[in-house]
């Protein structure tokens, strides 16, 4: 993948950067409601540097992000997905679900997986938009004890 991409402005997509993390972290405790100790994300980027995506604003802040992982041989996991508030409903999910699923293409990945609260239909709506599909129900699956849906899409 290109360092940056360009968005349409004042966004730009491009991979995580060290310096991301602590806004990351705020994204992901506001929007998903979760907390991580902030090492996780630097480890993640490691494993597949380029699964981790960061939309950022005109001043390289970032905005949202979509972090995948790959645990099982050509499949591709979006292990954390969140658009700051703000900035939703201006294609940045849209355009960093397109990149990452480009980058699932490019590197051969067979599948696409992903979980989402039950209670998220909005989500889950965009996520159908993409061709997933709820393939199981996971009781229990959040830190909160919210269930989760397990989802999936062929990449090809």
């Amino acid at each position: 993948m290109a360092p940056v991409e360009s968005l349409s402005p004042p966004f730009s997509l491009r991979l995580f950067h060290p310096p991301d993390v602590s806004t990351i972290a705020r994204i992901v405790s506001e929007s998903l409601h979760e907390h991580y100790d902030t090492s996780l994300y630097f480890s993640l980027s490691q494993a597949w540097p380029d699964g981790f995506l960061v939309a950022a604003d005109a001043q390289n802040r970032p905005i949202g992000f979509l972090l995948g992982v790959t645990q099982v041989p050509g499949e591709a996991r979006i292990l954390m997905f969140a658009v700051d508030r703000p900035h939703r409903t201006r294609g940045v999910g849209t355009r960093l679900m397109e990149s990452f699923l480009a980058q699932c293409r490019e590197k051969a990945m067979r599948r696409a997986t992903l979980e989402v609260r039950v209670g998220n239909a909005t989500a889950i709506r965009f996520y159908a938009r993409f061709r997933f599909s709820v393939t199981d129900l996971l009781r229990g699956y959040y830190s909160d004890g919210e269930d989760g849906y397990q989802m999936a899409r062929d990449v090809g």
